[in-house]
């Protein structure tokens, strides 16, 4: 086992039970000073004094932290000694902020430029007047993609829907579909997270959104914006809101509705590749090279010795969602 002791920023944290139903322990998401890519959390827990330990510790905030490297189930942890709080100052706080590497301005040029390409008159105006619209200039290109795992940094959903239409544009003609449709629904369907998830340390869900959620964020921004549009058809407008309703792609997974169209069913295939993959990519690797983790069904490589060998793998069963919508 490796010893651990450094400043950490607290993502998460939870209160547990023991499977013995009477002890509890402290689970809680490290994020490290650094400039990992993608960045990497990391798993701790603590399993004594937990209730006047917890009570010290908040999410967003700097802690001093102590223990032991182990590997349980497969996943690598931080079993706990020691957790103090710390005093920072904002900038101190910000630099455990994992960010994407994408410039928030030429990040936005590059969506209008996908946008000003719609060919169809109704839907560039309606592209053209969401990118434009004040509260998406200010939130959007700092806005997380997701709490954790998914492009779950500031600058996140702009990264995210960057690669999402990268890709829209490129199949659109494989696949025969409509690409003002595919491309605006691609633009719009995770757009409500700009008002469900703070971009602040931590990356809480706001009131906003543990009250209604970015899909319904979402249809109430494209409604707004479509009334700013003159003659923007009713339904033209169904269809952009059915492509944020069906982006999961199956009810458990939380969408009201299932994919209806082809350009819905890419927006929901597009989508989740774009998560899948960075998801996957967070998988820390081992000494050779490997990394595994069981929670997210994730085994890749990442340099090492042998990249040909999968001898050591534990292959899984099947495709699974690795992260969180």
């Amino acid at each position: 086992m490796a010893s651990k002791k450094g400043v950490a920023l607290v993502k998460t944290k939870t209160v547990n039970e023991g499977k013995n139903g009477l002890s509890l322990f402290l689970t809680l998401t490290f994020r490290g000073e650094g400039k990992e890519d993608p960045p990497v959390d990391v798993q701790a827990r603590l399993w004594e004094n937990v209730a006047q330990v917890e009570a010290g510790i908040r999410t967003g905030e700097l802690v001093m932290a102590e223990g032991q490297l182990i590997v349980y189930n497969n996943e690598t942890q931080l079993r706990l000694s020691r957790i103090d709080p710390l005093k920072a100052s904002p900038e101190e706080i910000a630099a455990f902020i994992p960010r994407s590497r994408i410039e928030p301005g030429s990040g936005m040029d590059r969506i209008r430029k996908f946008m000003d390409s719609l060919s169809d008159p109704h839907l560039r105006a309606f592209g053209q007047a969401i990118v434009s619209d004040p509260e998406v200039v200010e939130l959007f290109p700092k806005a997380p993609a997701a709490k954790r795992n998914h492009h779950a940094m500031v600058g996140g959903l702009l990264e995210h829907t960057l690669e999402c239409l990268a890709m829209g544009d490129a199949v659109a003609p494989i696949l025969s579909l409509n690409r003002d449709l595919l491309l605006l629904g691609l633009f719009l369907h995770d757009i409500g997270k700009c008002w469900e998830i703070s971009s602040a340390a931590g990356f809480s869900y706001t009131d906003e959104g543990r009250l209604v959620g970015h899909m319904a964020l979402g249809v109430e921004k494209s409604t707004q914006i479509a009334k700013r549009c003159p003659g923007f058809p009713e339904r033209t407008l169904r269809l952009l809101h059915h492509f944020i309703l069906a982006h999961h792609g199956e009810l458990e997974y939380g969408s009201p509705v299932l994919p209806a169209t082809p350009e819905a069913m890419a927006v929901h295939m597009i989508d989740n590749l774009s998560g899948q993959v960075f998801a996957m990519r967070q998988v820390a690797a081992g000494a050779d090279g490997w990394g595994y983790e069981k929670n997210r069904g994730a085994f890749i490589y990442k340099g090492g010795s042998d990249p040909a060998s999968l001898d050591q793998a534990p292959m899984g069963s099947g495709a699974r969602r690795v992260f969180d919508p």
